[in-house]
């Protein structure tokens, strides 16, 4: 079994991952030198978001670097070799729809990326006898499965449901590039009509199934829909199907971009697509560093002008972005420096908990449905993934085991063995699978936490093992990871992958520190590019995009368009509404 700790042993040794043609440019890092003002912006941590703003930035003419504490880049979106001769992912692996602006502006497959379209996006699973749910990416073949497994009143449920989720879906906005959001109290008050706000306070401060009852009433009937939009509805958020507030992550996790509700591999793993943005910012004068963790952000006269390296190095310039959450930037990255007290209070009321375990498989074989399942085993692609879930009432009672700090009966998951899709990733006749299990007592005292991480992992193949029972013959190597595995790969507080949970008070315009900006923070010079900015987790790349031009937008304003060095100093004390850039 290979180990996460020697994981993170490679990860923080001498040798430099060059991955991608990458130039890590790890003998800059000189202990105890200065840079000053060698470049217009540092960003902290090149995942996703942040080679998305260091790009913008980039093709606008501003010199870029980005330090990377990893020997990899793409955060919780990269890949790296875990097992011997294989690519994996460690934290997310499908690519949902892009918005326009973001397709359009990095154009990822004219820059090399390959996307491998799914003809089966997830099969779901609700116990041994259970009934498969399939999500065909044709929407006839949809439709018609739907109509022959669960029925005309399921399938018009389902049609009423998605329906149901639109309006509140726009009023979330997730897809909307360059604009500043509003605080959901704002948004709600202003709705319409008294049956438009009665719609958004059920779909935001209802619990999931005040939302799911309406449309799939009968728990034989429509179990495997209820489980599976139970499901949907938690593993973003630190709350039970029944809980008030997780119809939000429900809508949330519901909301598509256009028609084009449909995810996508990426060939190589997703970590292609930061690859590809570094790539890019290099190659425009820009520089990526890896195996570079930032410890100190340091601050003058009251504002941000540079960063400190683990080594010593002091690196200046008049923008510091980092793609951190806040409470990692500000009680960590500036533990010396004090907030004023609404803005401290602000940043420590955000809710970090990671009641998740990732485990990563390397298999000597695709594994089989069960004989009960046995036609999946004939649907081209119907292996790849999906879940394995439990009945809303159990979910809520795993959840409030969790509280306790006590393990599930049965862990519910998803589940996705990439190899089926693309071969790429593993040997010659071996495949990779990976599953996200839920809940883990991640508020178990540490001490604990190691063997209830262990007895997570048995669990969680038992029950891949119950769908597909020659699962566990198959495995060769196999690594758990928990959130506090999480905590310290990626230095996200508390191992918790969303940078503030999808709860209401801590959504849209609850998510940003300077009111009627996105970005900005109290501290000037200083930027949030990260998925703890608004529109949140997920492999977007809008938090990124967005900062960056909300940063040349604030430069701009300031009187000169060129954004040189004075005017984005000045940018951060005068935040303007982004405009489109180069």
């Amino acid at each position: 079994m290979t180990s996460p700790d020697s994981v993170q042993a490679q990860e923080h040794g001498n040798t430099v991952s060059t991955s991608g043609g990458i130039s890590t440019n790890a003998s800059q890092g000189r202990e105890g030198s200065t840079e000053r003002h060698d470049f217009d912006c540092i960003i902290i941590g090149a995942g996703h978001n942040g080679l998305a703003t260091g790009l913008v930035m980039a093709r606008n003419g501003q010199r870029v670097l980005l330090l990377e504490k990893n020997d990899f880049v793409g955060g919780m979106g990269g890949t790296r070799a875990i097992f011997k001769d294989c690519r994996n992912e460690v934290g997310a692996s499908c690519l949902f729809p892009l918005s326009a602006e973001i397709k359009a502006y990095f154009d990822f497959e004219a820059h090399g990326v390959e996307l491998l379209p799914l003809p089966v996006m997830a099969v779901n699973l609700v116990g041994a006898q259970g009934r498969p749910l399939i999500f065909f990416k044709n929407p006839v073949k949809l439709s018609l499965n739907m109509l022959r497994q669960f029925g005309p009143g399921a399938m018009l449920g389902f049609a009423r449901f998605l329906k149901f989720c639109q309006y509140p879906a726009r009023v979330l906005d997730r897809f909307t590039a360059r604009k500043a959001p509003r605080k959901l109290e704002e948004l709600i008050a202003e709705a319409g009509t008294p049956a438009q706000r009665e719609h958004l306070e059920l779909a935001f401060k209802g619990s999931a199934m005040d939302i799911i009852d309406r449309f799939f009433p009968d728990p034989i009937k429509h179990r495997e829909l209820r489980a599976s939009m139970a499901f949907a509805a938690v593993q973003a958020t630190y709350k039970g199907p029944y809980t008030p507030g997780s119809g939000l992550c429900l809508i949330y996790t519901m909301a598509q971009e256009g028609s084009e509700g449909l995810m996508q591999r990426v060939k190589g793993g997703l970590g292609s697509l930061s690859e590809c943005l570094a790539q890019q910012i290099e190659a425009l004068g820009g520089e990526v560093r890896l195996k570079q963790p930032v410890t100190r952000i340091l601050v003058e006269n009251g504002r941000a002008v540079g960063v400190e390296t683990k080594r010593g190095q002091r690196i200046y310039a008049p923008t510091i972005v980092s793609n951190l959450d806040k409470q990692a930037t500000f009680n960590r990255l500036l533990a010396d420096f004090p907030l004023g007290v609404d803005d401290q209070a602000r940043v420590d009321a955000f809710t970090h908990q990671g009641a998740f375990v990732h485990m990563l498989f390397k298999l000597r074989g695709l594994p089989r449905y069960s004989r009960h399942l046995d036609k999946l085993n004939h649907i081209p692609g119907a292996r790849f993934g999906g879940a394995m879930v439990l009945e809303p009432e159990e979910l809520q009672r795993s959840y409030e085991r969790c509280l306790r700090g006590e393990m599930p009966d049965q862990v519910p998951l998803a589940f996705q063995i990439p190899t089926v899709v693309d071969p790429s990733l593993a040997p010659q006749g071996y495949h990779i699978a990976s599953a996200y299990g839920f809940y883990f007592p991640c508020e178990a005292p540490k001490s604990e936490r190691g063997k209830l991480r262990d007895l997570m992992a048995e669990k969680l193949i038992d029950h891949i093992a119950l769908h597909m029972p020659d699962f566990p013959d198959l495995i060769v190597d196999q690594a758990i990871f928990s959130s506090d595995h999480f905590a310290s790969m990626q230095g996200v507080t508390n191992g918790d992958w969303t940078h503030g949970l999808l709860h209401p008070d801590q959504m849209i315009g609850e998510r940003c520190l300077v009111e009627g900006t996105g970005h900005t923070t109290p501290l000037p010079g200083l930027y949030l590019c990260g998925a703890s900015c608004h529109p949140g987790p997920g492999v977007t790349f809008l938090p990124g995009y967005n900062c960056a031009h909300e940063i040349l937008a604030a430069a701009a304003h300031s009187g000169n368009s060129d954004a040189d060095h004075d005017d984005l100093s000045a940018a951060s004390a005068a935040p303007a509404p982004a405009t489109r850039a180069a």
